[in-house]
């Protein structure tokens, strides 16, 4: 899974510059520190847009597949943490750092 968008250093870009990030089997989370700014991001697999997470649509409180692109709020640094251990129940969580 990586970051990819507006409010990554690298923007939206070609799929090469994503900003790819590491899975810890004990807390089961995908995580990435980054230096954002305020704008948009979504989270993909592999590199490409087939499997990417973005906010909820369905109102139901968890991401969805293809969901409406996610906001930082204010530039920083973040902690960016993706939580796919409970199937459809995904969730991600940024903190500033």
């Amino acid at each position: 899974w990586a970051v990819t968008g507006a409010a990554t250093p690298n923007g939206w870009p070609d799929p090469a510059l994503d900003h790819d990030m590491t899975y810890d089997s004990s807390t089961k989370k995908w995580s990435i520190t980054l230096p954002l700014t305020a704008g948009e991001f979504k989270f993909r697999a592999n590199n490409a847009w087939d499997l990417n997470l973005g906010g909820d649509s369905n109102g139901d409180e968890y991401m969805d597949y293809g969901g409406p692109n996610l906001t930082v709020p204010s530039a920083g640094t973040y902690l960016i943490e993706l939580d796919l251990s409970n199937p459809r129940e995904y969730t991600y969580t940024l903190t500033a750092q």
